[in-house]
């Protein structure tokens, strides 16, 4: 029995109600239509075939043997631009709060507030996108509730007003600490348990054919 996967998903089908391999593509995008997916890969025992070409294996019948994986992707969307430059933005991050460490390290009061500055609006910046395109998340109606979301949220806020408390009180060492620990360690956070997952929400599940 021919096996059929979609986006890494086994799917329930008759290989005897398609002419060919080609005609499986039309029934498919009922599902994945084109103003919203393009197709990225459609492999047959392990080989990549080209739609657009003329290779002959597509006009073959579905054989028994026959193991097809097809893969279809979001084209780009607003919110999908969004969630793709998170993981950007805080990369861009993280050398200014090593370096605005090192400044308040080495007693450098005037730069590294300077520095503190532009860390904290980039931390800011983060955080307007990143509760946007939660909310957006929501609205789409996936569920999003198993993810430490509004936990790492109350900590990146607990965070920055704890950086807001030191820089008041000239403690350089407590500074430090938030910077290089605990804000560091919070953004990555996000970078490996909630950002894949939001991008991964964004591809709509498959449904039988």
């Amino acid at each position: 029995m021919a096996i059929l996967e979609v986006n890494h998903n086994p799917i329930d089908f008759e290989s005897s109600e398609y002419l060919n391999l080609k005609s499986l593509i039309p029934k498919l995008q009922k599902n994945f239509p084109r103003e919203s997916y393009h197709l990225e890969k459609f492999q047959v025992n392990g080989v990549s075939i080209d739609l657009n070409s003329e290779d002959p294996a597509l006009i073959r019948p579905i054989e028994n043997s026959d193991h097809i994986n097809v893969i279809f992707n979001r084209t780009s969307s607003p919110l999908g631009e969004i969630i793709n430059d998170l993981p950007i933005l805080i990369d861009k991050t993280m050398p200014k709060i090593i370096a605005c460490s090192r400044l308040f390290e080495d007693n450098m009061k005037y730069e590294a507030t300077k520095s503190l500055s532009q860390v904290i609006d980039a931390v800011d910046t983060f955080i307007s996108t990143i509760s946007y395109a939660v909310k957006s998340i929501k609205v789409q109606g996936d569920d999003i509730s198993e993810l430490p979301i509004k936990e790492l949220q109350i900590h990146l806020l607990s965070i920055l007003k704890a950086i807001h408390n030191a820089h008041n009180l000239n403690d350089s060492i407590m500074l430090t600490d938030l910077l290089e620990y605990e804000l560091k360690d919070n953004l990555t956070q996000w970078k490996i348990l909630i950002i894949p997952v939001l991008k991964k929400i964004l591809r709509q599940e498959v449904l039988p054919i």
